[in-house]
């Protein structure tokens, strides 16, 4: 819903650039910076498929990797070389997948999977860099946003004018950078690292106690606040914007023309009763609202955790029936394609063999980490309630007008994650992501 709001709202804003902008050049058409700014939008929208599925494409096809070098290393090409497997002669992927690398590493990292992916082009592989994506993206579009609020009309009588004589300038700057500092990096993986360190209480209901140790990696998960929200999707806000407080904006925008209701407002904003009432009772919601949250998220980051120690818990049987049967001897003949090209049919139905053994608990685990990076990537759960915090501190300067006083930062930030949150937790963008994970995965 957020990915559809936002492309309408780059569609409709460029679409009124051009209008409003067009010179003609050649038969009527619009000016070539018109031009780029549609082009940046369709560039910025198309991306949204990546966005969403990136990390988890990646993690899926590191884990396939993870299992095709120990098919290759349990089933050696020469006849000489001794199968390499697990005591017992089982295949696991203990060791080679753990949670943190797959949940926290492929949320900050740049990872280079596989280098190559094709002949036809030497640039291709599968890398991910999902930090670096949405910097990417969000640049794009901040830059298409500014010149688009340029262009937007005066008056606010409806929700994108609105959006743009009141917002644009505030949320959508051309200050957003197209790279990450690896000081962000950082703080995003510890952030998760100290999720999976502490989702004991929060998941399990009562914490485990921990035996004495050397170890001191417990130590850093004591983090500052989270700045995962510089990085959240700007197609949540749009949908936030438009969903949620679309009559605020509208008719706050025409609000300067009507003087006794703007003195009727500021005269409830100014009483005292009314100030404590407004203050607690936010500070209160807020409160619950951002607890709610953080230990929904360590509950994912447990139950990814719990998923991942039983895929890795589990091991194949290398001399069952079946995985004989997909698997004969010699093994040389897997690796011998056919005039067609394809990898032999008998290296697809051993691979077969062995991956549906884990499939369905690594596309569990794979389905509960991208609910974790949505929840995640909305920022410091506690967002809102630091935000209502500042804004209430003191109520005289919520009737400021002299300009000097600028709430649209804060507000901004509060906006941002209301949107993230929402699609984060929204049942139809969830299943939707899970179809998604489903079609990458099986193929469908």
């Amino acid at each position: 819903m957020a990915g559809i709001a936002k492309v309408l709202l780059l569609g409709i804003a460029a679409a009124a650039l051009c209008r409003s902008t067009a010179v003609a050049q050649d038969a009527g058409k619009p000016n070539n910076y018109a031009a780029f700014v549609t082009a940046l939008s369709a560039l910025a929208a198309s991306s949204q498929d990546a966005i969403q599925n990136e990390r988890n494409a990646a993690r899926l096809e590191f884990v396939r990797q993870q299992v095709a070098n120990k098919i290759l290393a349990a089933f050696p090409a020469d006849p000489s070389a001794p199968p390499v497997t697990d005591p017992k002669n089982t295949l696991s992927i203990a060791g080679v997948v753990d949670e943190t690398s797959l949940l926290c590493g492929f949320r900050s990292d740049r990872k280079e999977v596989v280098k190559s992916i094709s002949g036809r082009d030497g640039m291709a592989s599968v890398t991910v860099d999902h930090l670096n994506t949405l910097a990417q993206q969000n640049y794009l579009t901040a830059v298409a946003g500014k010149l688009q609020a340029l262009a937007a009309p005066s008056k606010a009588d409806d929700i994108f004018s609105a959006f743009k004589s009141l917002f644009a300038t505030y949320q959508i700057t051309v200050s957003a950078q197209p790279v990450v500092s690896d000081n962000d990096r950082a703080k995003i993986r510890k952030s998760c690292e100290a999720d999976l360190k502490e989702y004991d209480a929060a998941f399990f209901g009562a914490k485990i106690p921990e035996l004495p140790s050397k170890d001191a990696r417990t130590a850093s998960a004591v983090i500052g606040p989270e700045q995962l929200s510089l990085f959240g999707p700007v197609g949540a806000f749009a949908g936030t914007i438009m969903g949620i407080i679309q009559p605020v904006l509208v008719d706050f925008a025409n609000l300067a023309a009507d003087f006794e209701k703007k003195k009727a407002i500021k005269a409830f904003l100014s009483d005292a009763s009314n100030q404590g009432n407004l203050r607690d009772s936010g500070l209160g919601l807020g409160r619950t609202g951002s607890d709610f949250l953080f230990a929904k998220r360590l509950s994912l980051a447990g139950t990814f955790a719990e998923q991942v120690a039983i895929v890795t818990g589990d091991s194949l049987d290398l001399g069952s029936k079946s995985v004989q049967a997909a698997c004969p001897m010699p093994y040389d003949a897997m690796y011998r394609r056919g005039p067609d090209g394809l990898p032999s049919a008998q290296f697809r139905r051993c691979y077969r063999a062995v991956w549906g053994h884990f499939e369905d608990g690594i596309a569990a685990a794979l389905k509960t980490a991208a609910a974790y990076d949505q929840l995640a990537d909305a920022g410091d759960t506690s967002t809102q309630l630091y935000g209502y915090k500042a804004l209430t501190t003191d109520f005289s300067k919520v009737a400021d007008e002299s300009g000097q006083v600028d709430f649209w930062d804060t507000v901004s930030k509060m906006l941002t994650f209301a949107g993230a949150v929402e699609t984060a937790v929204s049942q139809d963008s969830l299943k939707k992501l899970q179809q998604s994970l489903d079609a990458v995965s099986k193929g469908k």
